[in-house]
């Protein structure tokens, strides 16, 4: 502090001994070279022009702002990302294989695949089990009994890990895994799991696990847009076998047991089969990005840069079930450091190409112009199209945005209902009667754009018809929302209105 203080106080007699002419010469130099910039950054015009009227208006405050929130690609830090993917796709499976021909008669689904694979994510995969886990209790006792199995490695990715009860027995669990022989990797998120201190994983280190951090925000060198790109991925792989991924992170506010009704309501995904292999290879190439800094990827040279135990992170893969009653499951993921927004177009395709129903579940419902256009022309063309959020949002400014977005597709023939008893963080979405997913991302700018994330495809008519009586349960709940619907006072519109300024950032 008393750096800062003296570092500040340096400016400031710097800035009082510069004359007024020299003072607005600089401010045009910075505003100048601040619009060349973002023209330079080629982003949407309407983006553009917000950023350089808010330069205009307030430099300072706006140059602090774009550092932190502006960048949406990972840029210096590409490299190592690309190191990462390189290594993860080398050993993971092939991603470039046929689509299945399972899948050819349903012209549909198999063009909605393609979409995903053309961004670079994996193609379906049928698995040998699958199970859709409703609400903490019972995600945390699955993973739990499987991780009581693990014979060789339990590999772990969160965005938020809490160092409470459910934090704390996870950790003891897996260190006493570590003892045992198993390896054990855990990769949290530095602004979501950000209380767990290293003593708390103290024990787990000791007793032979690895705990890497993802993105720690960086002041030396300068890189504070760092804590702009976080993994909101949940992902547990067990043994190169069992497969976890979806909405619960390890929080107590997802746990009955905990905190009694007013706990989340949330949706998992267990599966077992290949299709974890494609959840390993995501995991391996953010554990690789991570242990960058410590210097695990200075080199292209595998033997150095990549787990001695790497061959049993992909085994060979047991010879799948090939009958129609084994659903097809399809990993796909995306990030800032891709080209490609691979959910975000998985997302609009899907909307787009529905016959008959689009049945969605966010917790945040910030929409893009194309996901909102996607969305009301699907209800515009007499599908039924239906969206199920929260009464009351967890996050201030992220509520009052979503309302404007909610009167804005109850105007256009979208069902809106908002869940009642407890606050709903699940993500799901399902497509007619044989598309479902579930995963990690939200209906927001930061999870289409700005976050690591990752959801999972189902291809498969009973899987989608659970799908669709767990949605039509949790209505049983909730209460419809109306054209009508407004925040009551013209304040509150306002600061709503102001509020949805933001979206792109939330």
């Amino acid at each position: 502090m008393e750096f800062l203080n003296h570092l500040l106080t340096e400016l400031q007699l710097i800035w009082q001994s510069i004359s007024v002419t020299h003072r607005v010469l600089l401010y045009a130099v910075l505003e100048v070279g601040s619009i060349l910039f973002l023209l330079g950054q080629r982003r949407p015009p309407l983006a553009t022009l917000s950023w350089i009227l808010a330069f205009l208006s307030l430099p300072v405050l706006s140059l602090l702002c774009y550092f932190l929130f502006g960048p949406r690609k990972l840029k210096r830090r590409n490299v190592r990302r690309e190191l990462a993917r390189h290594l993860a796709a080398h050993h993971g499976p092939h991603r470039t294989q046929p689509l299945p021909e399972t899948l050819a008669s349903r012209h549909w689904l198999l063009a909605q695949a393609r979409v995903a694979t053309e961004c670079g994510s994996a193609p379906p995969r049928q698995v040998q089990g699958l199970q859709i886990l409703i609400d903490g209790d019972a995600t945390y006792a699955a993973i739990e009994a499987a991780m009581q199995k693990a014979e060789h490695h339990i590999h772990v990715e969160y965005y938020i890990f809490k160092p409470d009860e459910i934090g704390t027995r996870w950790r003891d669990l897996l260190t006493e895994k570590a003892r045992a022989g198993v390896k054990v990797r855990m990769l949290v998120d530095a602004v979501g799991s950000g209380r767990c201190r290293n003593d708390f994983w103290k024990p787990l280190r000791e007793a032979g696990g690895e705990v890497r951090v993802f993105n720690p925000p960086r002041f030396l060198p300068f890189r504070p847009s760092m804590v702009n790109f976080r993994t909101h991925r949940k992902i547990v792989v067990i043994d190169a076998l069992y497969g976890f991924t979806g909405g619960i992170n390890v929080d107590r506010v997802e746990s009955v047991a905990c905190v009694g009704a007013t706990a989340s309501r949330d949706t998992h995904l267990a599966l077992k089969g290949s299709a974890a292999l494609d959840l390993q290879r995501i995991f391996l190439e953010d554990w690789l990005y991570a242990g960058a800094r410590s210097g695990h990827l200075a080199r292209l040279d595998k033997a150095l840069t990549t787990p001695q135990d790497i061959l049993a992170w992909f085994p060979l893969p047991p010879d799948e079930p090939r009958d129609e009653s084994q659903p097809w499951v399809q990993i796909i993921d995306s990030g800032p450091d891709r080209s490609e927004y691979a959910i975000y177009r998985y997302f609009f395709a899907a909307m787009s190409s529905a016959r008959r129903r689009v049945w969605i579940t966010t917790p945040y419902f910030i929409p893009d112009e194309s996901i909102l256009t996607a969305l009301t022309t699907a209800a515009g063309r007499g599908l039924d199209v239906r969206l199920l959020v929260p009464m009351e949002s967890d996050q201030l400014l992220t509520g009052l945005a979503a309302s404007t977005f909610v009167e804005e597709v109850l105007a256009r023939r979208v069902k809106v209902y908002a869940y009642v008893p407890r606050f709903i963080h699940a993500k799901t979405l399902v497509i007619d009667d044989e598309l479902s997913m579930i995963g990690t991302a939200n209906m927001d700018n930061r999870s289409f754009r700005l976050n690591f994330e990752v959801m999972a495809a189902i291809y498969d008519k009973k899987t989608t018809s659970e799908m669709a009586r767990q949605f039509l349960k949790d209505l049983e709940s909730a209460t419809q929302l109306h054209a009508d619907h407004q925040p009551d006072s013209f304040n509150q519109r306002m600061v709503a209105s102001l509020a949805r300024l933001a979206a792109p950032l939330l």
